[in-house]
């Protein structure tokens, strides 16, 4: 509310965190002022805290920390708490029954749901990813056992082929070197092709150059021959429509120069004569407008002094009026002259001041007799105050001690103990002791099944020894097996080639039926294939020459639209031009309709002038009659010598108006029809263009459209033929590819085969004492005795734990019967307490009722005492307003009729009556001057419009010898462009045919020809070079070894197993028990928070309609990652019902405070603030003394805490006398504005309250 565009303000708040520390908190603001709005922002927020041990003061500013983070922290609760529970300001307190969705968000964040939702989400989230992992290293695992497994195999064998002399290294290495010479043989032939293929590319590219430079040629003939045919055109379309000059182009272009400039006097001339004509326009309006101003005024003059007469008039009359209303004397004979008006007035104002001091005369009286009535009720309303106040706290008070009296009911139904209860739990006792003594002595005990264990591991051992040996007996005999493994890897080859050759052949199976109309054969399929490779190429090189054909058409039938094209843009352009120039003349009619109604109007407007002249002579004639016979000369009525001069002077401006307004228009009119037939030229280009030129290039354009389309229909067939045929020739390059690779491993497996015969013969003759497969046979039986022993070591490890297990039950068992007997015991001694204290409660009650009972009738003897002042305060009243509203109508109508006069008399004095016929007398005679003026500009109008005239039809002959010399120049310009048209296609007819097309196409199919061949060369080089480069990597890794450093990645990827394996276990087992802790959590405080809202409801509501409130949370989602809705219901005998929209809004304000305060005694263990913000608000009388009772309660529960406070903001003193501040603090703080209407605070004593 200040005047001031800025303000700073700062907030305090000090408090001792949960260390004990004293701290301050200053948040410095600002408000500035911005046209209509208002911006706030923080300047600074600055945490202090002193030292309890040294009192050094230590600060920190926003600009260091988030102040906002901090402090909830040192008060040791959560922001949700502070904002809904602890701080909560009135338009937001009754959030507990808001809609569903908010309520929700307020748990949420008081529970601080999602904070353990989003820990579950990322274990879910960690342990998803971790299972993915193990799969991974699962599968990698498998696959790292079967190349240990191989690699185990691969070394024996190494070791077998290194102690043969006929089968060691040597021919490994052999066969590698040939396969390098072979391999660098076939990269230099595939470097000597890739240079002959570019050489031929770059001659194709220089003669498809000099193609494109002949097929741009063709192009541009085409194109010179449209041009020229254009031409020609236009050099008929000129013939006839002029006159044809025999004078030289110069002569003609000096005639030009000669009417131009005569063209441009005239114009000149003309454009003067229409500035005299608009001057004398202008001045003639400007006068007119003059004239009409003067007139107005002279009309808006008399009015004033005619409305003058009549207001006089008629306040002279109400005068008389009001002079036998009031019974003055003197004012009976209008009109009245000033003086008289005056005195009338004085009388009037005198008579106002008297009614005046009699109205406040009644009104002193009157305020008296309320005054005296007034006291005697306060007298005895004090004494009525003092009663209740006693009542009230007696009242509140029998409440207090009601309240205890219920609170140590309620506790003692909690100790509900009996001897019984303590005997059936020693019972209990004694039996779990005997069942732990009998486990421990069980048969099998847990001592044998420990020894149980310790001979299966021995087995285990002896299993995995033998294991061992068969092991090494195995790797002894693959040793002397040296042919057999020749033969082994002779086998392996053979089938592996014969494997790859039926893949080849599989795979390519359709493309092999297709190319051949055959089933391939290893041994021919190479040969059969050369000839459909040659066929191929004939037809690609056939539709490529094609395809070049169709695509010189199109370039060709391109030009010619794009020269048709612009032929039509420019004629269109014309047309458009010719439409505008005759559309600014004639709008969106016709030319000739239009030229025709105009000289049609001309004629009846000449006609009409005609007329008018003769009508003029008529008017002259009865002009001499009047002035003659002094009358009219219709109807012979005589005229005085005024009458005769207004009306001969009348007749004589109609005749002049009628002659000039008409003479005017048929001025203006010769002009437009004029203009208009100058148009009729340009109304025939643009007519012949539409009707002739412009359908014709269209339809020209349609054709070569067309036939463009069909250029590029066939173009685009031709390229996909094209395409297609490539693709089909890049399949039979690749099968020729695959085919020779076929021939070639169909070549080396004659070979092998013989081999393998000579080694099996070989083998047959020679012996063994054992076989492998009965090695194999003795290793797998003894790994499934070890297999079936650990199962059986796994299942004494379980049965151990089990009973480990129920063992620990048992003492925990023990243990809580223990506690639960401890706890009985204590429960039977508070109850005694308890009874001692619930009978002096009932003691104290019953004194404090019969107190009130006094009270109560010494109240009722004083009220019908204060019911009578009460009603004779009333009538006092209404007799005096009675008395005051007859005195005060009777000042007003004084003062009504005084102001009527009053305005009158201002009205009359703002208008000057000898002023204004003295202006009235200078304004006429001012508009006869001006009439005059009018006249002469008249005459100037019509003497430039004669002189227009003439010149108009001086230009139209210029504009139609100018034009005639225009076209003659254009049609000269047509037959020369005819000539150098004709020169520029024999030119490049010669050009084209100095080049010679048929040769450049030759040279092209041959090198396309070679082009092919040397890539189809390359193609089947390329297949060799990968395949000699395969057997190259082949031999390579059987010299390096296919399976380096198998073992320690086997290790390490089974150590990674291990660990992923047991870090899921131990996330699963975290997960389970955090969810388990929030539902445990949530439980407990739930019943907790419903406990002290169901205790604060019975103590503090007074209604009988509910009994009790609770908060309601009902589950969402699963239990692995559930949620809760909450709801307030209200109970009466055991039925819940939502208690939002269905309670009164003195029972919402409750069930929010009650529900604030148990919340805030359930999560504010740290921070015992509270601040309850207008409690009492729409609560009536019972409820609030209930709330004050349960206020002190609370206050009585939590004095002893160090950190309690309650901060109570009211505007209700009677709330504060029943909260008994007396007992509790010496001072409260009361706001209030001061004279200067600021705010301020006040510390006052309670006793002021």
């Amino acid at each position: 509310m200040s005047s001031s565009p800025s303000i700073k303000a700062q907030v305090r708040l000090r408090f001792k965190n949960v260390n004990h520390q004293t701290m301050s908190v200053i948040r410095s603001l600002s408000v500035t002022v911005k046209k209509a709005s208002y911006t706030q922002k923080t300047l600074e927020n600055v945490l202090a805290a002193v030292d309890p041990q040294t009192g050094e003061l230590s600060t920190l500013s926003s600009k260091c920390a988030e102040i906002d983070t901090d402090v909830p922290n040192h008060l040791g609760v959560s922001r949700a708490i502070l904002d809904n529970v602890i701080f909560c300001h009135q338009e937001e307190s009754n959030w507990p029954l808001s809609e569903p969705s908010v309520l929700k968000k307020k748990f949420d964040d008081i529970f601080a749901s999602t904070k353990y939702t989003n820990v579950l989400d990322s274990i879910k989230s960690i342990r998803k990813e971790k299972a993915q992992d193990l799969k991974v290293i699962h599968a990698g695992l498998e696959f790292l056992r079967r190349n240990k497994e191989k690699a185990e195999k691969a070394s024996k064998k190494m070791e077998t082929i290194q102690t043969s002399p006929t089968l060691g290294n040597n021919r490994v290495r052999e066969a590698l070197a040939m396969n390098v010479q072979d391999t660098e043989k076939s990269q230099q032939r595939i470097n000597q092709l890739e240079v002959d293929i570019t050489s031929c590319a770059e001659e194709i590219n220089r003669l498809m150059e000099k193609t494109r430079g002949l097929q741009a040629i063709e192009a541009t003939l085409s194109a010179l021959a449209h041009e020229r045919t254009a031409a020609i055109s236009n050099v008929r379309e000129l013939e006839g429509t002029f006159t044809l000059y025999s004078e030289s182009d110069s002569d003609l272009q000096e005639m030009l120069v000669k009417h131009d400039l005569s063209l441009k006097t005239a114009d000149q001339e003309k454009s003067k004569q229409e500035r005299l004509k608009q001057k004398a326009a202008s001045s003639i309006a400007n006068l007119q407008t003059s004239v009409n101003n003067n007139q107005q005024n002279i009309g808006q003059l008399k009015a004033q002094l005619d409305s003058n007469k009549k207001k006089q008039a008629d306040r002279d009359l109400l005068i008389c009026e009001f002079a036998h209303l009031h019974s003055f004397e003197g004012f009976d004979s209008p009109p009245l002259v000033n003086s008289e008006v005056t005195r009338f007035i004085n009388k009037l104002e005198i008579q106002v001041q008297q009614r005046g001091v009699e109205v406040e005369r009644i009104k002193g009286v009157n305020r008296a007799k309320e005054q005296d009535i007034r006291s005697q009720l306060a007298e005895k309303r004090a004494r009525v105050d003092m009663s209740s106040s006693l009542k009230a706290k007696n009242q509140a008070a029998i409440s207090s001690a009601q309240g205890k009296l219920r609170q140590q009911n309620q506790d003692l139904m909690k100790y509900q103990s009996t001897e019984s209860d303590i005997e059936s739990t020693e019972r209990l006792l004694v039996e779990q002791e005997s069942a732990l003594a009998a486990l421990k002595s069980s048969d099998p005990g847990l001592d044998s099944l420990e020894s149980q264990k310790r001979a299966k591991i021995a087995d285990i051992e002896a299993y995995e020894n033998e294991l061992s040996r068969l092991s090494e007996q195995s790797a002894a005999q693959i040793k002397n097996a040296g042919s057999q493994a020749r033969l082994t890897l002779l086998k392996n080859k053979f089938n592996q080639r014969t494997d790859e050759t039926q893949s080849m052949i599989e795979a390519n199976q359709d493309a092999f039926q297709v190319a051949l109309k055959q089933s391939p054969h290893p041994e021919t399929v190479e040969t059969n294939l050369e000839p459909v490779l040659k066929e191929k190429e004939a037809a690609l090189r056939s539709s490529k020459e094609i395809l070049e054909k169709y695509k010189r058409e199109r370039s060709s039938y391109d030009i010619r639209i794009e020269s048709v094209t612009a032929q039509l843009e420019k004629d269109t352009k014309v047309v458009e031009d010719c439409e505008k120039r005759i559309a600014t003349e004639c709008g969106g009619e016709s030319l000739p309709d239009v030229l025709a109604a105009k000289e049609e109007s001309l004629t009846e407007l000449r006609e009409q002038v005609q007329d008018i002249k003769t009508m003029s002579s008529m008017y002259d004639r009865f002009v001499v009659m009047a002035e003659k016979k002094h009358g009219c000369p219709l109807c012979s009525r005589e005229f005085d010598a005024t009458q005769e001069t207004q009306f001969t002077a009348k007749l004589r401006r109609l005749m002049e108006k009628a002659e000039n307004d008409d003479e005017q228009e048929l001025a203006a009119l010769e002009l437009t029809v004029a203009s208009l037939r100058s148009l009729k030229s340009v109304w025939d280009i643009a007519e012949n263009l539409k009707s002739n030129e412009i359908p014709a290039h269209r339809q020209q354009l349609l054709g070569l459209k067309q036939k463009r389309s069909a250029a590029i229909e066939a173009v685009e067939s031709t390229d996909l033929e094209t395409a297609t045929i490539v693709a089909e020739l890049e399949d039979l390059h690749r099968l020729a590819t695959v085919a020779k690779s076929i021939t070639t491993l169909y070549q080396e497996n004659r070979k092998d085969s013989a081999a393998i015969k000579e080694l099996e013969t070989e083998l047959l003759c020679a012996g063994s004492s054992k076989s492998t497969e009965a090695l194999q046979e003795e290793y797998n039986a003894a790994k499934q005795k070890m297999q079936t022993a650990r199962q059986e070591l796994n299942k004494l490890s379980a049965d151990i734990a089990r009973m480990t297990t129920e063992i620990q039950r048992k003492e925990n068992a023990i243990r809580s019967l223990k506690d639960k007997q401890s706890q009985l015991v204590h429960q039977r001694q508070r109850q005694a307490q308890i009874n001692e204290q619930i009978a002096e409660i009932e003691t104290s009650i019953r004194n404090l009722q019969a107190e009130l009972e006094q009270s109560a009738a010494e109240g009722q003897d004083i009220q019908p005492e204060m019911n009578r002042l009460n009603d004779q305060l009333r009538q006092v009243g209404a007799d005096g307003q009675a008395a005051e509203m007859s005195a005060q109508q009777t000042v007003s109508e004084l003062q009504g009729h005084l102001g009527k006069i009053q305005m009158y008399n201002r009205d009359l004095e703002r208008i000057d009556t000898r002023a204004t016929m003295t202006e009235l007398s200078k304004l006429e005679a001012v508009t006869e001057t001006y009439i005059d003026e009018m006249q002469q500009h008249t005459d100037e109008v019509q003497a430039a419009e004669k002189q227009m005239q003439a010149l108009q039809e001086q230009l139209s002959e210029f504009k139609n010898l100018q034009r005639n010399i225009d076209d003659n120049l254009r049609y000269r310009r047509y037959k020369i462009k005819v000539k150098e048209l004709e020169t520029q296609i024999a030119e490049a007819s010669s050009k084209k045919n100095k080049e010679a097309h048929g040769t450049y196409t030759r040279q092209l199919s041959r090198l396309s020809k070679s082009q092919s061949d040397l890539s189809a060369e390359r193609a089947g080089l390329n297949g060799e070079l990968r395949q000699l480069q395969g057997q190259k990597r082949s031999y390579e890794e059987e010299l390096s070894g296919e399976y380096k450093d198998v073992v320690q990645n086997y290790h390490d990827s089974l150590i990674a197993y291990k660990t992923t394996e047991l870090t899921l276990e131990d996330l699963e087992k975290y997960s389970k028990a955090l969810q388990s802790a929030i539902v445990e959590y949530h439980t407990m405080k739930m019943e907790e928070i419903n406990k002290t809202i169901k205790e604060l409801w019975t103590n503090t509501y007074r209604g009988t309609d509910i009994d009790a409130i609770e908060i309601r949370s009902d589950q969402e989602g699963l239990r692995a990652n559930q949620s809760y809705n909450y709801r307030v219901v209200m109970i009466q005998r055991g039925r819940a019902l939502d208690m939002r929209g269905r309670c009164s809004a003195g029972q919402k304000v409750l069930a929010s405070i009650i529900i604030r305060l148990a919340l805030a005694d359930s999560f504010s263990l740290n921070c015992g603030i509270l601040a309850l913000d207008e409690p009492t608000t729409n609560l009536d009388e019972a409820n609030i003394a209930q709330l004050a009772q349960s206020l002190r309660s609370i206050i009585d529960k939590n004095r002893q805490q160090s950190n309690f406070q309650l901060i109570v903001i009211t505007h209700d003193e009677d709330f504060l006398k029943m909260l008994n501040l007396t007992d509790y603090v010496d001072y409260y703080y009361r706001v209030q504005k001061n004279a200067e209407q600021y705010s301020t605070i006040k510390k006052l004593p309670v006793t002021d309250a």
